[in-house]
């Protein structure tokens, strides 16, 4: 295989990434609390030895160089339901998994069984003394304060942690909406900076309609360096041919 092939190669496996990558953004459009993906690529610079004088050119491969996640906030919009929580400024629930302590922007929450504040998976939602939120039986007159203090008729329950990092890139997708923390990142916990809403929850963020055009120019593409590597394959069988008969 010759390196023109090895580069349309290159480029096609770039745009199979980022069409998966895509794809998922839009399967999520509708899902709270969704973070957009993006792919991150770059060159590799195959200077050769023919890469010199008038005309000449290095050779350019694509490189996978990573992705990154759009934490800018999606749309608020108002459900009525109580246990619906939506953080207003960059910060995040803290929920305990089996896995350890996650984050998300997702606050559609509900009750277990034993009165517990839980994710719709049934992972806990933890308060400030790192313990969950219980609430006890007929307790129907539930608020959640804009500084996360959780209250009931009976009186205060506690106050929801939230955490906030020094960067979120630095963050990473543990599962679905989750995400969790890598070394060196800080992390500091509190409502100082935010403000909780109460009965709304916070949208994807995931531009619809420029990722479906994103999806056809992709596609596009794709099909395109296809027909340049079938085209390729075909000079080269051509000229393999060519030089045979002349033998």
């Amino acid at each position: 295989m010759d390196n023109t092939s090895y580069i349309a190669l290159s480029r096609q496996m770039a745009l199979w990434k980022q069409m998966n990558i895509v794809s998922n953004n839009v399967a999520n459009m509708n899902t709270a609390g969704y973070k957009q993906d993006n792919a991150v690529f770059t060159s590799y610079i195959n200077q050769t030895k023919d890469a010199a004088g008038i005309g000449a050119a290095p050779q350019f491969f694509a490189v996978d160089f990573g992705e990154f996640q759009d934490f800018g906030e999606g749309a608020f919009k108002t459900t009525g339901n109580v246990f619906d929580l939506a953080i207003k400024g960059d910060g995040f629930f803290c929920i305990e998994t089996k896995d350890g302590e996650k984050y998300t922007r997702k606050g559609q929450f509900t009750l277990n069984e034993d009165g517990a504040l839980t994710t719709t998976d049934g992972e806990f939602v933890m308060s400030e003394n790192d313990t969950p939120l219980f609430f006890a039986p007929g307790e129907t007159e539930i608020t959640v304060s804009e500084s996360g203090d959780v209250m009931t008729e009976n009186g205060f329950i506690g106050r929801l942690k939230i955490a906030r990092f020094a960067d979120n890139q630095k963050l990473q997708k543990a599962a679905g909406v989750l995400f969790e923390n890598t070394p060196g990142n800080t992390v500091v916990f509190g409502a100082d900076n935010v403000r909780i809403a109460q009965g709304m929850v916070e949208a994807s963020n995931v531009n619809a309609i420029a990722e479906m055009t994103n999806l056809v120019k992709i596609q596009r593409s794709y099909d395109y360096v296809q027909q340049m590597i079938d085209e390729e394959h075909e000079r080269l069988s051509n000229t393999i041919s060519t030089f045979a008969e002349l033998a």
